[in-house]
């Protein structure tokens, strides 16, 4: 269910719905804030088409730190969970369907590794 404050997890929910409705992942879990999951840095866990778990975390975009600088924290701090996305919400207003084609593409490049 989403939880409202967080428009880069819900622009991820979004197009793994839609990759799931699609057949190209066999489904998601997205997880509660600040549960144990969480905590370990995972906002989704991907269950790809082999039965596979693939952990994901979500960052948000901005101008203050470039996504380079929170996949090196991230990494630090969850050393486990090796696959993160960066989504612009900024341009959601203006370009929408832009930000959901860049998330769809780096899901993609991710599940295919």
């Amino acid at each position: 269910m989403p939880r409202p404050g967080n428009p880069a997890e819900e622009v991820v929910e979004k197009v793994l719905e839609k990759m799931a409705e699609a057949g190209v992942i066999s489904g998601f879990f997205r997880n509660r804030p600040n549960d144990r999951l969480d905590e370990e840095g995972m906002d989704f866990l991907i269950i790809l088409k082999n039965k596979f778990a693939l952990p994901l975390q979500v960052k948000t975009a901005n101008r203050r730190e470039s996504c380079e600088d929170k996949f090196r924290k991230h990494k630090r701090k969850h050393p486990l969970v090796n696959f993160l996305i960066c989504v612009p919400v900024g341009l959601l207003a203006s370009d929408a369907e832009r930000v959901y084609r860049e998330v769809e593409k780096d899901l993609r490049g991710i599940i295919d590794t």
